[in-house]
């Protein structure tokens, strides 16, 4: 090989091996199972805390009570909210869903991210 083409190919490597460390191992785009292990740990104790029949604010209080930093809750509708967790590869990152019925909690359930309820996750609780 040429002495010319070995540097760019080296800098093309070198580019390659930043990038990839810095989406699937730094934890900024991509959590380990691992990694995400406290922030299941808060949405399954916020998950035991709310109840059928619980109103709005004991559920957002549940959440500010119990979420670790990385939680984030999407409450944009007054039927469904859900309370999220850093990606993980393979989309095996929980989601806690929210169903409200004339503002009260209807329905508890835990999914991951592309929708499977995860072989570990508590079952669903519906009222």
């Amino acid at each position: 090989m040429k002495k010319s083409r070995v540097i760019p190919i080296l800098l093309v490597v070198l580019v390659v091996v930043t990038y990839g460390w810095w989406i699937l191992a730094s934890g900024e785009w991509f959590y380990t199972h691992r990694a995400n292990a406290p922030n299941r740990a808060a949405l399954l104790k916020i998950r035991n805390e709310i109840r059928i029949g619980d109103g709005y604010e004991k559920a957002l209080n549940t959440y500010w009570q119990n979420a670790s930093e990385d939680l984030r809750l999407y409450s944009g509708s007054p039927e469904i909210w859900s309370i999220s967790m850093p990606s993980e590869l393979g989309a095996s990152e929980w989601v806690l869903h929210l169903d409200f019925k004339e503002g009260k909690v209807s329905g508890i359930k835990v999914r991951t991210s592309d929708g499977p309820h995860p072989p570990d996750a508590p079952e669903d609780l519906s009222g």
